[in-house]
């Protein structure tokens, strides 16, 4: 069983640290990567607006959230893989009180930082458009950190099964849009008739009908709404075995 070392306040200077490093540092350098990442769901959103209207639009913009949050975890796949092969820097944070789950929660902020130009904008979009109330908010804004946390935690345990660099830049592309396209995160999980649970196997499917519902777009059950966070945290649970459990922490 692995010993979690170092204190609380070096595990948070780590993640901070790795923040500044990963993820503060390139964007300022080179902004361009913060843009780049709109590509994909605003693509979506103008299509869906163009051919739905206003329907359309908002699930554009409530797919645009959800896929931007998706895509921020799985980019720690490609990072956490070019550190540990290429850079050796992981073998580097091994030799220190840094924990696996610091050395993740780090990275996954990081990518946050890449992301947040494209957050920023569907929030806005969101507040412009519609009316959330504040347990709606509250809602929404902890389903997303679920989901950011569950497929960056994943993300990092799925890094250490890489033995080459470059077959991971074609599963992040392949996973991002299997995890953001064809679940329900663009139209609602009715549309799958009976089959409307296996929105819960997804993390992606099991936020977008918590933001689906807090807009207005569709009408969930409590019920339904709470079997959504539950998938959520267990998808957050398996995410953190695999972490600290399962993942190559040290290389031989």
């Amino acid at each position: 069983m692995r010993r979690i070392r170092g204190g609380l306040m070096h595990q948070l200077r780590a993640v901070l640290v790795l923040a500044w490093l990963n993820g503060l540092l390139p964007i300022i350098r080179s902004p361009l990567w913060a843009i780049s990442t709109l590509a994909t769901p605003i693509s979506l959103l103008i299509l869906l607006t163009v051919l739905y209207r206003g329907i359309g639009m908002m699930m554009g913009i409530v797919g645009g959230l959800v896929w931007t949050m998706l895509s921020s975890g799985t980019a720690l796949i490609g990072d956490a893989a070019y550190y540990r092969l290429e850079l050796k820097f992981q073998q580097m944070i091994v030799a220190t009180p840094t924990n696996p789950l610091a050395y993740t929660i780090g990275l996954a902020l990081s990518e946050v930082i890449f992301t947040l130009p494209g957050i920023v904008l569907f929030v806005v979009l969101l507040v412009l458009k519609t009316s959330v109330s504040l347990w709606g908010t509250l809602g929404i804004t902890a389903s997303l950190v679920l989901l950011w946390y569950a497929v960056s935690s994943v993300a990092f345990y799925a890094s250490t099964l890489f033995t080459y660099i470059r077959y991971t830049w074609a599963v992040v592309s392949l996973l991002t849009l299997a995890l953001g396209v064809l679940p329900p995160v663009y139209y609602p999980a009715t549309y799958l008739g009976g089959a409307w649970w296996i929105a819960y196997l997804v993390p992606t499917s099991a936020t977008a009908m918590v933001v689906q519902s807090a807009v207005g777009i569709t009408h969930y059950s409590m019920l339904q709404l709470g079997m959504s966070y539950v998938s959520s945290i267990a998808w957050c649970l398996v995410g953190t075995v695999l972490t600290l459990r399962v993942a190559k922490w040290r290389t031989p």
